[in-house]
């Protein structure tokens, strides 16, 4: 299928448009600047702190974030579709849902915040431990659709499967992630934000690497 590239363009750099978002929602929870090694005594810190209105703003950016990502995956799938339509609405189709499950952690992250600022931990321990495990449920309802669209979309890359040249495979979010423990190591100032928006930074960096390595594409 055809599509004005202006359109296309766009839809992709509304990818990382809403992986920014998402950043700054991280920030919002717990953004601070420090080393990376020291960043959950820094979090704590933030969401004793921090205003009610800031937790609140970046918990409600999430669905609005998630909507951006998802029009951004849309512009990933029409980079498979030439090649190999059915993978393409399968990785778009995994990849949307990672989204919607995301937004749904993001903003169940200010309740959890919530119980640690308003120590539930000494005061109602039961209950805190529900919307841990209540959070967690969450991000794991979110983890499965982000591997499987993540090893998905490496294959696809690696096989030539899709327009993306092969090396764009080294800027797969999945693949990015396991750089992560790194950021631990990152002196301050920047270290404790790496540690705090590593995710979603790396899912911005996909996407610009997505719509600068297909910026002239002819097949879509």
């Amino acid at each position: 299928m055809t599509h004005n590239r202006a359109t296309y363009r766009l839809a992709g750099l509304a990818g990382f448009a809403g992986a920014l978002l998402f950043f700054c929602g991280d920030m919002l929870f717990y953004g601070h600047f420090g080393a990376g090694s020291t960043f959950h005594e820094g979090m704590q810190h933030v969401v004793r702190e921090a205003s009610l209105g800031r937790l609140f703003t970046g918990g409600l950016i999430g669905p609005a974030a998630a909507c951006l990502c998802i029009i951004g995956f849309w512009h990933v799938g029409q980079n498979i579709a030439p090649r190999s339509p059915t993978l393409g609405r399968v990785v778009f189709h995994t990849l949307a849902a990672m989204m919607v499950a995301g937004s749904a952690v993001h903003a169940l992250w200010v309740p959890r915040g919530l119980a640690t600022r308003y120590e539930l931990t000494a005061h109602a321990p039961e209950l805190f431990t529900a919307l841990r495990r209540y959070w967690e449920l969450a991000y794991d309802l979110a983890a499965v659709p982000a591997y499987i669209g993540a090893i998905l979309l490496l294959l696809v890359v690696l096989l030539g499967r899709s327009i993306y040249p092969r090396w764009t495979a080294l800027a797969n979010f999945g693949l990015l992630s396991l750089l992560e423990p790194l950021a631990s190591q990152v002196p301050s100032p920047l270290g404790a934000v790496l540690v705090g928006g590593f995710t979603n930074l790396s899912i911005a960096v996909f996407f610009l690497v997505s719509v600068l390595s297909t910026w002239n594409a002819t097949e879509v």
